[in-house]
Formats: structure tokens, sequence, C-alpha cells
């Protein structure tokens, strides 16, 4: 669950409620993570996998045979093939694994053997609107699949202040007047306006001109995006974002430690030192992308022995500032390999569950085996701590010796499932609901800090993240935990 450069929808509006209630479903045991094998084996479907699968709760259908894939998407009677995935190396990075299920004609894909379960049920032959000849690429088609697919698959219309149905409604009698590509998107900016869901968006490109319409929550990001319309450099928000203003955040979190002190890995994505008073540092600025050709178990056999050589140097410190506070997110496998090195015994850590009637899987943070950091630790968070960010900071907060410091969260812990449409643009959308332990979801609120301050400030002079560093590390001297 992470964040790519794009161009950025221009209006918003704040939207921070959360549901309260407890996971609906009762909750699935996850399987032996042996009983897993890879979806793809030598370029080829793997005989288990081979069939017709219906995964309704995020609409989509798998044809798959040995040499031949098909992803379908279906909302509101409509049915389409997946561009985004159309070939065996596509449908690798969508379900890498896949085992039996509860039942003998049910098949559980997964993210990883450990990770997102995707429960499925065998289907005889592909429904009509799947197969049947018409023009799927006609406005009137992709805007149908696309309202569709909010209305049937997105959970969060309340907490992000949308209504889908209205905004439908309202806009569909212009499709008739729609001829081209750029009038096309028009239409969807007004769909799109307003929503502070990063992970719900509407990507493509016309006359190969990328686009993305997609909106942040808060008020750094308005004050960065106010500084990015200033400039002239970078056509797409976050390019500038992580090329032009992100080297000068790092280069305060390296000022505000020890002289000499300062260690990286993976081009800054992990970095450590010491600060005064005999405390650690530890950034996490990235979880995924390691290494430019790293996959997922790539990432997680990296990031180990990094981990390791981090705590060591840190093992005689007294407590530890925990930075994520410019990460914006990764792979959930990557939070819950990290929060290992700070558990002292196996907690319940959230609930996931897809929206459209998904079966509940539950998640525990397992102590490693290997070096951990059991000392106090001040978890520093801003608006920019997104996606499997935040959900690596539902993983700490569940532990006694960790307290949350700086601002709140995005607040986007869904997955975002894409959808490529027939056109060639892509629907990405929010269709999981988490939940901590006590069954709060924190979409579009994100995860408040026990000490609030200011973490973000685009005029690096005036040292606003340097200073939020050195305030967590008087926390730490100051604050006395009780665990």
């Amino acid at each position: 669950m992470s964040i790519a450069p794009s161009s950025l929808l221009s209006a918003v509006l704040l939207a921070s409620t959360f549901l309260s209630s407890a996971p609906s479903a009762e909750a699935t045991p996850p399987l032996p993570t042996h009983r897993y094998v890879p979806t793809i084996q030598s370029g080829e479907v793997t005989h288990l996998a081979q069939g017709r699968w219906d995964l309704s709760s995020y609409g989509m259908l798998f044809d798959f045979s040995a040499h031949e894939v098909g992803v379908f998407d279906r909302a509101g009677g409509l049915c389409w093939r997946d561009t985004e995935y159309m070939d065996a190396k596509s449908v690798n990075d969508l379900v890498p694994f896949v085992a039996t299920g509860s039942s003998p004609s049910s098949l559980l894909f997964a993210s990883s053997p450990d990770g997102t379960q995707y429960r499925t049920e065998p289907v005889s032959m592909l429904p009509l609107a799947c197969t049947e000849l018409q023009d799927r690429t006609s406005p009137l088609y992709i805007f149908n699949a696309i309202t569709a697919s909010l209305l049937e698959l997105y959970p969060f219309a309340r907490e992000h202040n949308v209504d889908w149905a209205e905004r439908t409604s309202r806009l569909r009698p212009r499709i008739a007047s729609v001829h081209s590509k750029v009038e096309l998107l028009a239409v969807f900016i007004e769909l799109f306006r307003g929503v502070e869901d990063p992970h719900t968006s509407l990507a493509g490109s016309i006359n190969g001109k990328p686009f993305r319409l997609r909106s942040f929550r808060g008020q750094d990001f308005k004050e960065l995006e106010a500084a990015y319309s200033r400039q002239n450099q970078y056509d797409i928000f976050l390019d500038w974002l992580f090329k032009r203003w992100m080297p000068g955040e790092l280069d305060q979190a390296s000022a505000a430690l020890l002289p000499g002190t300062r260690q990286q890995a993976f081009d800054s994505g992990l970095v450590w030192g010491k600060l005064k008073g005999n405390i650690g540092y530890l950034a996490i600025n990235k979880m995924a992308g390691f290494r430019q050709d790293s996959d997922l178990a790539g990432d997680r056999s990296l990031l180990g022995p990094a981990l390791d050589r981090a705590l060591a140097d840190l093992q005689d410190t007294s407590s530890l500032v925990l930075d994520i506070s410019h990460n914006m997110g990764g792979d959930d496998e990557i939070s819950s390999d990290i929060a290992a090195r700070f558990a002292d015994r196996a907690r319940k850590a959230y609930s996931k569950q897809a929206f459209r009637g998904g079966t509940v899987q539950w998640f525990e943070t397992v102590p490693h085996q290997g070096a951990r950091y059991l000392k106090p630790v001040y978890l520093l968070t801003s608006e920019l701590s997104a996606s499997a960010t935040e959900v690596f900071a539902i993983r700490m907060r569940g532990l006694p010796n960790v307290v949350q410091v700086g601002e709140t969260t995005q607040g986007i812990f869904s997955d975002s499932t894409e959808k490529g449409l027939p056109n060639g643009w892509v629907l990405a959308m929010s269709t999981e609901i988490y939940r901590d332990p006590h069954g709060r979801n924190y979409e579009g609120s994100g995860l408040s800090p026990v000490v609030p301050y200011r973490v973000i400030g685009v005029n690096h002079a005036a040292n606003r993240y340097r200073n939020a560093i050195l305030r967590a590390a008087e926390l730490a001297t100051t604050h006395r935990l009780a665990y």
C-alpha cells in the first residue's frame, strides 16, 4: 500500500469521522504458511490455481489456465477484462500465492503466506456480461464502470463526506455530450472532487501526458500543495515532494543527530544514530522498494540485516525516537517485520475485512527471534505517515513501551485495489476496513498522538522537522512510561 508519484486533484474537503463498530463477520483463522504455493511457477499458472474463481468481495473474477490468464472486474451488472493484469507476471504481482481453502472447492489467494488472504469460490463459466461483444471503451461504459464500482465496493463514503449516488445521478447527463477523453476527464474531476482519500483515484494519460485525480487530507498537504503551485520545474506534485522538498527534510534529521553517529541503509530508507541524552534515533522512511529490482520477499530479506545493524548500534541507549513521520507507505508485511523488533510478546494488532462481504482476518505482532528493542519508544508521526506506515503505527500503539507523538496520521489504511479500465485508465479505490483490537476504524481520521505538536514545515529554514525530532528526544528524557 504505497503512494506513487502523480498529479493532484486540487479541491479538498475535510472529513475526519471514524467507524467504531466491531467486525460484522466471523473471523477466519489464517492458514499455516506452509500450505501456500506460488501462483505462478516457471512462467505458468500452477495447477492448483487453474480454473475460474470468483472474488466477489473485491468485484473480481479470475480465469486461469496454464498458459493464459484473465482477470475480470464486475460491478453494476457490467464486466470487463482488467487491463492491468494481462500476463503471468502481472498476476504474480496481484495474487502471488495460493492454497486450498476450508472446503476442497474454494481457493485462498494471498499477497504473501502471512499476508492478506483472498477467498474465492469456483464458477463454471464466465458470466455473459464478461464475454458479450459491446463497446466497452465508450464514455458511458467507462462512467458506469467507475461509478458502479465506487457505489458497490467503497466503504468510506461517510468518512470522506462523499455521496457517490448523488454525484453519479448529477453527472451522468453530461456523458451524452462527451466526445473526447479530455471532456470525459472533466466529468471525473467533478466526480472525485474533494475526496480526501489518496488510495482512491483515477489515473491515465491523454495525448501522452499522464494524469491522476487524487486528494490528500490535512493542513500539511495544503501548505505543501501551495508551495508546489508556486514552482514550475515539476509537473507532478509527488515528484516535487520526493525529489525537491524531501531531501531538505532528511538534512534536518541528520543535523539533529550527534556528530559521527549517523548511519543509513537503502538510500536513507533507514537512518539511525544518537541524540543528546543517550537517546537513540531510528527513522524508517520507506516500507517497500529497498532495492530497485526487489519484490516483497527480496525487501524482507534485505530489511533483516539492516535492522540488526541498527539495533546493535542503538542497544546501549536509554530510549528511542522511532521516526515514521516522512514514510508514505509500502507493504503491510514490512510493517509487521519491523514491529516485531519492538514486541515483548505476541499481541493482536488489527483486523481487516473487505467491505463487500469479506471474511475478517486478524493479524498479530509476534516478537522477532533475534535483536529487539524493548526500552521506551517515542513514535514520531505526521500527516505524511500513510497506508502501510499507519498499519505499522497501529501495531506499535498496541505495545506497552510505545507512545505516539507529533501529528495525526493521514488516515488511509485500506489496500488500494486497482481496476484497469477498457480505455486504459486505472481506477484505484479503498475496499477494506481495518480495525484495531477494540474495533475502532481510523479511516479518514488518522491515528492521533498522545503528545501533539507540528512536525512538517514547508520552509526548511524554520527547522520545524529538526525541532520535532529534538522535542521527541526531550520527551524521552523527561516523560516516564508506565509499563
